[in-house]
């Protein structure tokens, strides 16, 4: 498999899970679930920075396939590797790939305890 191009990032902050905490809101006569306000609030900040450096390196999202090996680095208590997967895999839509589906693999991912100094490195 050809590598069109290889990027790392580095984005401050503790990843939030999407699906803890999510919220019912009442749209006209129906439920609509969304997610907590920690993950809307982290997922902004997180755009914001991940947008900047992304034009910094001239990067587009790309409609191919995707490996992405990411090291969460948390501080507080642990969240589940899945959920901060998914968190990554959402965020990074419309900045570094078009849809999260296009995601082939995340190998070597891994979450780290890091009380001074969280980030998201991939």
């Amino acid at each position: 498999m050809q590598v069109e191009w290889i990027a790392r990032f580095s984005i401050p902050g503790t990843v939030r899970i999407k699906k803890n905490s999510r919220r019912l809101v009442m749209a006209g006569r129906y439920p609509k679930s969304l997610p907590s306000k920690a993950y809307v609030k982290w997922e902004k900040v997180f755009r914001d920075e991940l947008w900047v450096q992304a034009l910094r390196k001239r990067i587009k999202p790309t409609d191919k396939p995707v490996h992405v090996q990411a090291v969460f680095y948390y501080k507080g208590p642990e969240p589940d590797l899945s959920g901060c997967i998914e968190s990554l895999g959402d965020a990074c839509e419309g900045i570094l790939w078009e849809n999260d589906r296009q995601i082939v693999s995340w190998d070597g991912s891994r979450k780290v305890h890091d009380k001074r100094n969280p980030r998201v490195e991939f």
